[in-house]
C-alpha cells in the first residue's frame, strides 16, 4: 500500500506541477483582452500562433531527450554519465538552434507576420525551455516531486505575478 500511496502522491504533485503553467495562459486572456493590453482580437490571434509555436518547438528540441533520460538514468550504473551525455547533448542541439533562430530571425518574422522583437523573446525562452529538460527530468528520476513542483509553481507565480506588474 505504500508504495501505491508513493505513486499517487508523487503523480499529484507532478501533474499540479504541469497543469497549473498551463492554466496560465487562459488566467492572463482577461487582463490581456479587457485592460487594453492587445488592441484587437486579432492581436490575441498572433499571441496564439506565438504560443503555438512554443509547443512546436518545445517538442522538436527536446527530442525525446527527458524519456531516454530516465530509461537510461534508472539502467546505467553510471549515473553522472548519463546526467552528462544527455546535458551536453541538449546543449549543443539547442544552442545550434539557437544560433540559426538568431541568424534567421528576420526571415521567420517576415514568414510568420510576427514582430521580431518577439521572434527574439521567443528564440531566448525556448532556449532557456530546453537547458532546464535534464534538471527537471534529474529531480523527477531521484524522486524529489516536491522541489519540482516549488520550482515549476514559483515560476507560474513569479510569471503571472510580472504579466500582471508589467
Amino acid at each position: 500500500m505504500s508504495t501505491f500511496k508513493t505513486l499517487f502522491k508523487q503523480t499529484f504533485i507532478y501533474g499540479l506541477a504541469t497543469v497549473l503553467p498551463r492554466m496560465l495562459s487562459f488566467i492572463l486572456v482577461p487582463l490581456y483582452t479587457t485592460k487594453g493590453v492587445l488592441s484587437s482580437v486579432a492581436d490575441y490571434g498572433k499571441v496564439s500562433i506565438i504560443f503555438s509555436y512554443f509547443v512546436i518547438f518545445n517538442v522538436v528540441l527536446a527530442y525525446g531527450m527527458e524519456t531516454a533520460f530516465f530509461r537510461f538514468f534508472n539502467k546505467e550504473d553510471d549515473k553522472i554519465k548519463v546526467i552528462g551525455t544527455s546535458t551536453i547533448s541538449l546543449i549543443a542541439t539547442s544552442l545550434g538552434f539557437f544560433v540559426l533562430a538568431l541568424v534567421f530571425q528576420n526571415q521567420i518574422a517576415h514568414f510568420i507576420d510576427i514582430d521580431v522583437k518577439y521572434i527574439n523573446l521567443v528564440i531566448w525562452i525556448l532556449l532557456l525551455d530546453a537547458l532546464v529538460i535534464i534538471p527537471f527530468a534529474w529531480l523527477r528520476a531521484t524522486q524529489q516531486p516536491t522541489r519540482y513542483a516549488v520550482i515549476k509553481i514559483l515560476n507560474v507565480v513569479i510569471n503571472l505575478g510580472l504579466n500582471v506588474f508589467l
